[in-house]
């Protein structure tokens, strides 16, 4: 990997906004109309109004004009910014640290790997935001690997006992702390440490090809960086794929507005690759799911015929199975639904995801349950979560998973640091 560059964070007044859970907001793509609603409710000067606001140009208004005012203001000295979560998942207690910095854009000795696709759409309106703000006001989730941990460590040293210069309990219950380090020495023993080391992005695959296709129409249009903070780099988040603190949730799928479903077809088109058990119910579903990734649930409209589905062994050697798709890929639960059934069953394809029809998406699986119940889905599938090693493998191996593959909880949050490009223009 190549250099991480410590920056000059713009940040908000807490003189100017008050308590920072005011302005600060879970990352754009998982804020519904109604969270954007108490966003705007919350704080005239809530960091919605730049990254989900339809109106690129107000977006970038209402950034220019807080800086302009003091809103938000920069630090005085290049700093990395150690960032800690707190949570609780399945009953326990878990945290984890990871630091923002900024990574080059164009450094050929620097790796920064994804592992899935991304969408025209999403790509535009990103692109369209970051011309109009020059900024990177959300984070990449990204990942290196230090089983030794001696980051962890460099910066607890550096952090010592002094307090955090923001904290913030999300909507989740999950608490954020972010500090700075302004000391270059932890910052070359950081360095140091990932030299060697590839970014493996979690969460804003999008985000960061927004930010490369942005640097190439800078230079294309003669631009220069006006300083270490500009477009040729990006502003990321980086933790430990070691830490016990990183969690991946699974992401079901509610199927719906299906032309001349028949459940008797798809049973039988399963039976080639699939053995299908049916369920007692709900509970001894999810007992026969845990802990096998290649397992599939499956309820039908009204939520009666439940089923366990099990890839054959013969299907993992089978050229008709999964046609196109190599090791690690074919092994991924997300895979296994997506071009194992969905796509050459029921004709949903990458193209039938994009337009958002037929696919519905949900982090609870209760929640899809009950849709199923009431019969607004034709049928729903239960997936068990990807592994960090998994993400890990795929990104090795340049395999991409399908949208909505991951979902790292907690998400980091948006605003608690935003750089501000500095262009020299010819």
């Amino acid at each position: 990997m190549g250099n991480l560059f410590p920056f000059r964070a713009y940040r908000y007044s807490t003189e100017r906004v008050g308590s920072i859970g005011n302005v600060v907001t879970q990352p754009y793509d998982k804020i519904t109309p109604e969270m954007r609603e108490a966003y705007l409710r919350r704080h005239d000067m809530n960091i919605v109004r730049v990254i989900k606001n339809p109106n690129y140009q107000e977006a970038g208004n209402f950034l220019n004009r807080w800086i302009k005012e003091g809103v938000l203001v920069q630090d005085s000295s290049p700093c990395l910014y150690p960032y800690e979560q707190t949570f609780s998942f399945e009953g326990r207690e878990y945290s984890r640290l990871g630091f923002v910095g900024l990574v080059s854009l164009r450094d050929s000795s620097f790796a920064v790997k994804g592992h899935e696709g991304v969408l025209r759409g999403p790509l535009e309106d990103r692109l369209n935001l970051i011309r109009c703000t020059e900024s990177n006001e959300g984070l990449i989730f990204t990942l290196y690997d230090d089983p030794g941990q001696s980051v962890d460590s460099t910066l607890r040293e550096a952090i010592g006992k002094q307090p955090p210069a923001a904290e913030v309990v999300d909507e989740y219950k999950a608490v954020h702390r972010l500090w700075l380090i302004d000391d270059p020495r932890a910052h070359a023993t950081v360095n140091a440490a990932l030299a060697d080391q590839a970014l493996y992005i979690a969460d804003g695959h999008h985000r960061f090809q927004t930010s490369q296709l942005f640097c190439q129409e800078c230079e294309d249009r003669g631009f220069r960086p006006g300083a270490v903070e500009s477009f040729d780099k990006r502003m990321v988040a980086l933790f430990n794929l070691r830490s016990p603190g990183l969690k991946i949730l699974p992401t079901h799928r509610g199927i719906r507005n299906l032309s001349g479903f028949s459940t008797t077809a798809l049973m039988e088109k399963l039976g080639r690759f699939f053995v299908a058990t049916k369920q007692e119910s709900w509970e001894r579903l999810k007992e026969s799911m845990a802990g096998q990734s290649d397992r599939v649930g499956l309820v039908l409209a009204g939520g009666k015929r439940i089923y366990l589905l099990e890839l054959k062994a013969e299907a993992s050697n089978d050229p008709e199975f999964l046609p196109g798709v190599g090791r690690p890929a074919r092994e991924l639960p997300v895979n296994i639904l997506h071009e194992g059934i969905l796509r050459p069953y029921l004709g949903i394809g990458p193209e039938e995801l994009a337009s958002q029809k037929y696919v519905d998406y949900f982090r609870s699986s209760e929640e899809l349950l009950a849709g199923i119940r009431e019969s607004r889905y034709d049928l729903g599938f239960f997936l068990n979560p990807t592994t960090v090693e998994q993400v890990r493998d795929s990104c090795e191996k340049g395999e991409k998973m399908p949208q909505k593959s991951t979902d790292f909880y907690p998400k980091l949050l948006t605003g608690l640091a935003i750089m501000k490009m500095a262009i020299a223009r010819p």
